[in-house]
């Protein structure tokens, strides 16, 4: 029986097949075996692109629709809309199996057969407080994977599968909390790891998550710090002769990458426009008209994602917006950004503290932090975690590939 491992991700997403006795990862996108989470509907083409190359065709000017961090959708009331594609009103589940199956089409090429059978890798909480609504994300996810070919569909959490792939390299037995924080979620698994013949063996304690990721770093560094460039916290002058401030929801969606759509909407850009008429510091507000006219909402916050991962290694980013205005460039700081993030490192450090509490494990008594997921690398966070255990060796793993490595080492035991 065929089978693969695929970890669906809000920013990235990748997928390992079992080949030649060991887990092998598909290539995806340019020579990377991992795909950047973002779709183009091509209108001219009436196609849909994937990965880099759907944010450069829409960064070019190509007429169409951007979708990026798609696995936002879940968990969400947007499952239960429809958005026009090509002319016709479909599920928004629709697009999110044109990606997956656009990824098991791929590894269906490398592999050279049919594959029937995948575990999917899931996040703690697709939803952090209704039980409910995070069950039903999993069941759409399952849905949308059945419509697109698998006849087979297991589940793992993300974090276990990460804890599968560290399992298989240590030498003695550990206690370990795995770290991973992606795009969208932070998940944290306390795990001990006997090593074994012939493998491992991984007894899971316990595992904890929070809706927290990279996505909503790159809001608040943007919302807070590149947005007041385009007018946020300026006034309007009133029919009555009062200063009323500017909607902060324009800025909002500008910092959230599937929201940005809406505001280029004609009907909305047209409102957005007779408002800011009366504004009372149209140069600011001018350059907000002027990023929604050119559309150029997500090339901004993707240069804002890029300067985000910068300040990990320099104190201070310069973000070039010479595309909106001539000459124009912004200079952010590693402190600033550390400030507006300070909050969620909180939260993320409350989680890891209950987790163990409620495992009745003391931080001391860990052995190792295993660090996965594109976020970890922001040095402030992996500080921030380390903190709590100050006698835990670090180990960090493949930031895009060991979820998925660990997902498919779990096809291997389901179908296998």
């Amino acid at each position: 029986m065929s089978f693969c491992g695929l970890d669906f991700g809000t920013s990235n997403s990748t997928i390992g097949i079992y080949k030649h006795d060991d887990v092998e990862m598909v290539t995806l996108d340019d020579n990377k075996d991992y795909l950047r989470s973002a779709i183009f509907l091509n209108n001219e083409t009436q196609q849909a692109m994937f990965g880099e190359k759907a944010i450069e065709e829409y960064i070019e000017g190509t007429t169409g629709r951007l979708m990026t961090s798609i696995k936002s959708v879940l968990g969400s009331s947007l499952m239960d809309e429809k958005t026009l594609v090509f002319g016709k009103l479909v599920p928004f589940s629709n697009i999110l199996g044109y990606f997956l199956r656009n990824m098991k089409d791929k590894a269906e090429m490398q592999l050279g057969q049919s594959i029937e059978s995948v575990v999917m890798g899931r996040p703690v909480r697709f939803n952090d407080k209704d039980d409910a609504v995070d069950q039903a994300a999993e069941d759409r996810l399952r849905q949308i994977a059945h419509q697109e070919g698998f006849k087979h569909i297991e589940f793992q959490y993300e974090p276990i599968a990460a804890a599968i792939t560290y399992a298989k390299t240590v030498a003695k037995e550990e206690l370990a909390i795995i770290v991973d924080i992606g795009g969208g979620t932070s998940d944290f698994t306390l795990i001990k790891v006997t090593p074994s013949k012939p493998e491992n063996s991984t007894n899971i304690l316990s595992s904890a998550g929070v809706h927290i990721g990279g996505t909503d770093f790159d809001r608040l560094l943007n919302y807070h710090h590149v947005m007041p460039t385009f007018g946020l916290h300026s006034t309007i002058r009133s029919v009555n002769g009062s200063d009323i401030d500017v909607p902060t929801s324009y800025y909002r969606n500008l910092s959230t990458w599937h929201k940005i759509n809406d505001l280029y909407v004609k009907e909305k850009l047209i409102d957005i426009k007779r408002f800011l008429a009366f504004s009372n510091d149209k140069a600011l507000t001018g350059r907000l008209i002027k990023l929604l006219d050119d559309k150029q909402g997500h090339n901004l916050l993707q240069q804002v994602e890029n300067a985000k991962k910068a300040l990990s290694d320099n104190d201070e980013v310069a973000l070039d917006l010479s595309f909106v205005e001539n000459a124009l460039e912004l200079t952010l700081q590693r402190p600033d950004f550390e400030s507006v993030i300070a909050n969620d490192l909180e939260k993320i450090n409350r989680v890891i503290t209950k987790l163990l509490s409620d495992s009745s494990v003391k931080a001391g008594q860990i052995d190792a932090v295993f660090f996965t997921g594109g976020t970890t690398r922001i040095k402030i966070l992996q500080n921030n975690v380390l903190g709590l255990f100050k006698n835990a060796r670090v180990v960090r793993g493949d930031v895009f590939n060991s979820v998925a490595m660990g997902l498919s080492t779990d096809a291997l035991r389901k179908f296998g």
